[in-house]
């Protein structure tokens, strides 16, 4: 006999399913529930939603309400890997019309967004959950976005299982990428050894780096000696990588304030941002975007978003003002 349900999962599973069942369904009851979860009650209301009812709520909710509320509904009713997975598979395509014509939003940058910066154990995970879930295979899925050879060398890279151990001689390493980026200027080397790198031998590379030339850090280099002769996507891999490797938590906040700049929101970009960042390290991504832009992040994004889809992501960040 299976054990009993609690008693507050039992009313969250019964007011989800009458919110849900209206033929127009509550929005603002289901955002006031699902709001107010933390992630690891949401996939356990998910995986009792389906056994007490035979249906997956993330498909329901999807389905039932359309937009980026929906989207944003189903996403947080995920395990963050399923929610990657889709993301991954879906990259490029907007679930709003004209949006990618609004605000770019790349299948590359979906892709450095969910890849870079993994263990080998979390990239053998999503390689396993994207054959699961779609039958097919995920480097393969990858590379057929790729036009650039520098591009899907880099992929490749970060999709090769590493063995997960510390810098044998920082000392080396560090003369190695200072020579790359101040006498040789070599875009494509740095491209390639930072992504020949785990994601804890790079954190290690670049911090230890910056903390040595405090005037010249990686980024600062970049800028002064590759960038003016470089420009596109294979400058923007190696940014993103030595950026995500220098504060993931202030990288993540800029993406934030990527989405939101300039001529209308980005919400596809916004919602995976919300859904792939909850938890404890939101709370640093909450306080770098407030170091740094001087306001909080619940402020900018009322002023760029509106009604329960709003409300829904304020809340999911448990940031409200």
């Amino acid at each position: 006999m299976a054990p009993a349900l609690a008693p507050e999962l039992t009313f969250d599973l019964q007011n989800i399913h009458t919110a849900i069942g209206f033929a127009v369904p509550d929005q603002e009851a289901l955002v006031n529930i699902i709001g107010r979860r933390e992630y690891g009650q949401l996939v356990n209301i998910a995986r009792q939603y389906k056994t007490s009812y035979g249906v997956d709520l993330s498909v329901e909710l999807d389905k039932k309400i359309i937009g980026s509320l929906g989207s944003l509904l189903a996403g947080a009713c995920q395990h963050k890997v399923i929610s990657e997975v889709h993301y991954l598979f879906k990259a490029g395509k907007s679930n709003r019309k004209y949006e990618t014509l609004r605000k770019k939003d790349t299948a590359i940058e979906v892709f450095c967004e969910i890849l870079v910066g993994r263990t080998s154990e979390e990239i053998t995970e999503l390689k396993e959950a994207f054959s699961a879930v779609y039958q097919a295979d995920l480097k393969e899925h990858v590379l057929s976005f790729c036009k650039l050879e520098e591009t899907k060398a880099f992929f490749i890279a970060i999709l090769e299982p590493k063995e997960e151990k510390p810098l044998e001689n920082e000392e080396q390493a560090i003369e190695k990428l200072h020579k790359l980026l101040e006498e040789d200027k070599d875009l494509n080397g740095s491209l390639r050894y930072a992504s020949s790198l785990t994601t804890d031998q790079l954190h290690t590379l670049v911090r230890t780096y910056n903390s040595i030339h405090r005037k010249a850090h990686v980024i600062t280099t970049i800028d002064k000696n590759i960038a003016p002769s470089h420009k596109g996507e294979i400058l923007d891999l190696l940014m993103y990588t030595v950026m995500q490797a220098a504060d993931p938590a202030r990288h993540v906040a800029l993406r934030f304030e990527e989405s939101m700049e300039g001529l209308g929101t980005n919400e596809d970009h916004l919602s995976r941002l919300v859904i792939r960042n909850r938890g404890k390290f939101m709370e640093k991504v909450k306080a770098a975007y407030h170091m740094d832009y001087n306001r909080t992040l619940a402020d900018r994004i009322r002023g760029d978003t509106s009604g329960l889809y709003s409300h829904l992501i304020c809340h999911l960040i448990h940031q409200t003002i």
